[in-house]
């Protein structure tokens, strides 16, 4: 059912959500790639209020920690209690208002929800998408991590990739699947040779088969948006490579009463159409705790969720499939 008109179009949410469900993009390729694991139970963990959750997890079985026992006869086979922990995490809630007046000229009158979705939705995954890279750095901070920091001190090479791995989960190396850097550095990668081209089958983004970028195995997101840093006219401005494992971030979408919603307000310059967006997400990367005695407010804001001394290691640091390779740009010609 229409709830009113947004640069003229009658506007249906229904409509709308489908369309911004359905919508794919390829310039949010970070998002896209498939590291976010959807975890359900932290929507269910916050049905009844509040923002903050905890989920609980078991530490391995180790017999290097814990051997076993010697059965001679004489020793009791004494049972060890299990070992576990917790890491909490916490809702992320914003919101965004737009005015017809600055989109009408983009909304075609054969499909203006569908123009309206592609306009928020990318906009929103943009958003998102910013956001997990900033707490990626945020989580690369804290100083238990800090071999998943390689700074690449002769710039591209072949071992680079391989050294950076191994650094940063050992045995575990095998872990990353994803591989997400520049387009300076992978042109400078196609100098050495290294790119391979594999063919897969994304069900979810393309319903056939697609040759996507490969190097040393792992699949290659070429994104220049958040893999730079200049770091100011007085320091060496470098580039950032990042290494993501297969579930590294853990998403759910709690509800929210009104999503979207529009308006008119007459006065507002002779008469304005506002197209209203409330979002809820949990954002949370796998294996560290969120302090929410950190935070101000109910909700964080961008600066405080990625600030690292509002993050807590949790995991064994093997288990952090995430790193960050900083290439200086003075390696790169």
């Amino acid at each position: 059912m229409p709830t009113g008109t947004f640069g003229g179009f009658p506007f249906d949410p229904e409509v709308y959500g489908s369309f911004v469900d359905q919508e794919a993009t390829f310039t949010d390729n970070i998002i896209a790639s498939g590291i976010l694991a959807s975890d359900p139970r932290m929507t269910a963990i916050l049905d009844n209020g509040g923002t903050v959750g905890t989920t609980r997890f078991y530490n391995p079985l180790d017999p290097a920690t814990d051997a076993p026992l010697v059965r001679n006869g004489s020793n009791n086979n004494t049972p060890t209690e299990i070992s576990g922990g917790k890491q909490s995490f916490i809702r992320l809630d914003r919101m965004k208002a737009w005015k017809a007046n600055q989109l009408v000229r983009e909304l075609t009158a054969a499909d203006p929800m569908a123009a309206i979705a592609r306009k928020t939705s990318l906009y929103w995954r943009m958003y998102w998408q910013d956001l997990l890279v900033s707490t990626t750095d945020a989580v690369l901070g804290l100083t238990k991590l800090s071999s998943h920091v390689i700074t690449a001190t002769n710039g591209v090479t072949g071992e680079l990739l391989i050294d950076g791995q191994q650094a940063a989960l050992g045995d575990f190396a095998n872990r990353f699947g994803l591989y997400i850097i520049h387009s300076k550095v992978f042109a400078a990668y196609q100098k050495l040779g290294l790119v391979n081209y594999n063919k897969y089958t994304i069900t979810n983004v393309l319903a056939r088969e697609v040759e996507l970028p490969t190097i040393n195995g792992l699949i290659v997101v070429v994104n220049d948006r958040g893999t730079y840093n200049a770091k100011g006219a007085d320091s060496n401005p470098e580039y950032k490579c990042y290494l993501l494992g297969q579930g590294c971030f853990l998403q759910a979408t709690p509800s929210t009463s009104t999503p979207d919603y529009t308006d008119y307000n007459p006065e507002l310059g002779g008469g304005t159409d506002i197209l209203y967006n409330t979002r809820s997400v949990i954002l949370h990367p796998n294996g560290v705790s969120f302090k929410a005695d950190g935070i101000a407010g109910e909700t964080p804001t961008d600066a405080e969720f990625t600030k690292s001394a509002n993050w807590d290691l949790r995991f064994d640091p093997k288990n952090v499939r995430m790193a960050v390779i900083k290439v200086p740009a003075a390696q790169l010609t």
